[in-house]
């Protein structure tokens, strides 16, 4: 069973499949308006006055609205097959056993609702743990600084003293992650910390995120 759980995890890209239907309606139309501007400079002028006569208004018309029910249902479709896609991995989440599917599964969960944590409690309570884990053990910088990413994202306030801690990691990206999590908790505790970072870290990137956490406390740092 396990290739299988791993397989449904690898086969789904968050990231890839997000759109917005408003954004592919207008893609949609400019392709067919320049298509037309391009096969009109290439009719003769008879064939021209032939297309003049023709009733253009309704075909267009008729045209717009077969763009809209075709990006509105591309758009329901891929919105359904995310669902389905969450359903599935916070399942293999909730039954993995092995400590790197796990991972995966958690990061997958993490990005992919980044725009609605409230769906993150269908994998359970353990994301906290595995995410904490990540952060505090994970060998690989890149998935510790996930991990404290996710954990502000989760909204959990049992991860600012964590989070607090990883502020002082060696790698820049994982304190800047550190400092993006305790933004998104709203750790009024961590104001203090989060304005040393934003004044002396030697790295601009944790000096951004710590502004921009600061900006979520509602203390935005004086220039």
């Amino acid at each position: 069973m396990k290739p299988n759980r791993e397989k449904r995890v690898a086969n789904f890209h968050p990231s890839t499949e997000r759109g917005n239907v408003g954004i592919a309606i207008l893609t949609q139309l400019l392709i067919f308006l320049l298509a037309g501007f391009f096969v009109w400079g290439l009719l003769p002028g008879y064939w021209k006055e032939v297309v003049k006569g023709g009733p253009w208004k309704i075909v267009a018309a008729a045209i717009i609205g077969l763009v809209i029910i075709f990006a509105v249902t591309k758009e329901l479709l891929a919105r359904r097959e995310r669902n389905r896609a969450h359903v599935r991995v916070a399942k293999v989440f909730r039954e993995a056993t092995d400590p790197g599917l796990q991972k995966r599964a958690a990061l997958w969960l993490i990005e992919d609702n980044r725009r609605c944590p409230e769906r993150l409690s269908d994998a359970g309570p353990r994301l906290f743990d595995v995410l904490l884990w990540m952060l505090k053990s994970d060998p690989d910088k890149l998935d510790r600084a996930r991990a404290a990413n996710g954990l502000g994202v989760l909204g959990d306030p049992r991860a600012i003293e964590h989070l607090l801690a990883a502020t002082n990691d060696e790698y820049a990206y994982v304190r800047a992650e550190a400092a993006f999590g305790l933004g998104r908790l709203r750790a009024l505790s961590a104001e203090k910390r989060l304005r040393e970072l934003a004044v002396d870290d030697w790295d601009a990137g944790v000096r951004g995120r710590a502004k921009e956490a600061l900006d979520w406390l509602g203390h935005p740092l004086e220039s």
